[in-house]
């Protein structure tokens, strides 16, 4: 048994870790782009938000010509929950990405060749405030839904690696899973080496009250989900979004 595989004493407790299925074969490109400051829980509306979410569109259009492409959705922040954790000695600048597009790929390797896709380089690099790294699914719940629209959560990690932070994810996982009846997810690793996170989370709920009230009213979130991050190193950065434009959905 790897440490991977085991919990932390301090913090073991009756949540289990995750129950998973085999992670997916696919490759994902990740575009996340802050338009601004979040100094807020919710993100207010602004015009220049309109604009990149509008470039997004257009790119997962374009990217949806390629043969490699699956599908590519497009995301637009609306809320800022709480967890949001900083640790001294790792990058802790703010994630104040409200502009997202996701794309899936028949492999990682195409979706690593898409970083130096002309359509992408293009959006990235006229732009400020932008990641553009590709990755693999290192750990699966369930495929997340995009043809529907509902709560999409993407949870940027910073973690001394990603043993340790897939460590910490499979019992806070396992948490959210049993807490909040949480039924997909797909975890980006391995990502390209321009990002600085260890990790990103994707999944969805249906309404904001599957999950936000559980963040607020549970003490076992502080004393257990963010104090297993805590004890492992990890630093946890969620913002919830709204689906804005789906080729799946629309294509």
């Amino acid at each position: 048994m790897t440490s991977s595989d085991t919990p932390n004493p301090a913090i073991a407790t009756k949540w289990m870790p995750v129950r998973l299925i085999e992670p997916t074969p696919d490759g994902f490109l990740l575009v996340a782009i802050s338009t601004g400051p979040w100094r807020v829980p919710p993100a207010l509306p602004r015009p220049r938000r309109r604009k990149v979410l509008a470039q997004l569109r257009e790119l997962a259009i374009a990217l949806e010509a390629q043969p490699e492409v699956e599908e590519s959705s497009v995301f637009e922040g609306t809320l800022r929950p709480p967890g949001n954790r900083s640790l001294a000695g790792q990058w802790s600048g703010p994630v104040e990405y409200d502009a997202v597009m996701l794309v899936r790929t028949s492999t990682p390797q195409a979706a690593r060749a898409l970083l130096d896709d002309e359509h992408v380089r293009e959006v990235s690099e006229s732009v400020p405030n932008v990641l553009a790294t590709a990755g693999r699914n290192v750990r699966r719940i369930a495929d997340v839904n995009h043809q529907r629209q509902g709560v999409f959560l993407f949870n940027f990690f910073t973690a001394d690696d990603q043993e340790q932070n897939l460590h910490a994810w499979q019992y806070t996982a396992g948490w959210f899973q049993d807490e909040t009846n949480l039924d997909n997810s797909t975890v980006l690793g391995d990502l390209s080496n321009n990002s600085p996170f260890a990790l990103v989370n994707h999944c969805r709920w249906d309404h904001l009250i599957d999950v936000v009230p559980s963040l607020i009213a549970k003490r076992s979130f502080t004393s257990f989900v963010l104090e297993t991050f805590r004890q492992n190193r990890v630093a946890p950065h969620p913002a919830l979004y709204r689906l804005h434009f789906s080729t799946d959905q629309h294509g």
